[in-house]
């Protein structure tokens, strides 16, 4: 399952920005940011990535199984959470640099319960910008954020 949702979140990641022409020509950037929380339930593992979030400057937007909405309540799967979050100066700061900031906001997080433990995973923006120069410095600051929550929120 896991393996499944990984690969799901790599074709995700080529879809959302660059053609394979361009990824092979600039400076490698990792498509996935990933850590693991290990030993923590979904809970647990959500309450850590929220508070890092509201830690690191950023607002808390929602959480929502992978399913809302898709199936009924009692039908979501649990094992699977999105958390969106912002930061909303940084949004009007890229959004006023480049339109196509769009394909990045909200931010997002996955969380993945596995029998070890929680795997948070982001797509980074730092890789997604690479064919939007104007974005560059800023998504490279907002990959900083991103491996700073994700620390925090497997410590």
């Amino acid at each position: 399952m896991i393996h499944c949702i990984r690969t799901v979140f790599l074709l995700l990641a080529l879809l959302a920005g660059t053609s394979p022409a361009s990824a092979q020509t600039a400076a490698p950037e990792p498509m996935i940011l990933t850590t693991t929380a290990p030993g923590r339930g979904m809970e647990a593992a959500v309450a850590a990535l929220s508070q890092a979030i509201v830690n690191h400057n950023y607002t808390l937007v929602r959480q929502q199984a992978i399913d809302s909405r898709l199936v009924p309540y009692a039908q979501e799967v649990r094992s699977v959470r999105l958390v969106y979050f912002c930061n909303f100066a940084k949004m009007d700061q890229a959004l006023r640099l480049d339109f196509r900031a769009t394909q990045m906001l909200p931010c997002r997080v996955t969380l993945v319960e596995t029998p070890t433990g929680v795997d948070l995973i982001a797509i980074n923006p730092a890789w997604v910008s690479q064919d939007m120069p104007a974005l560059s410095e800023l998504c490279q600051e907002l990959k900083q954020d991103y491996l700073a929550i994700l620390e925090e929120a497997a410590l």
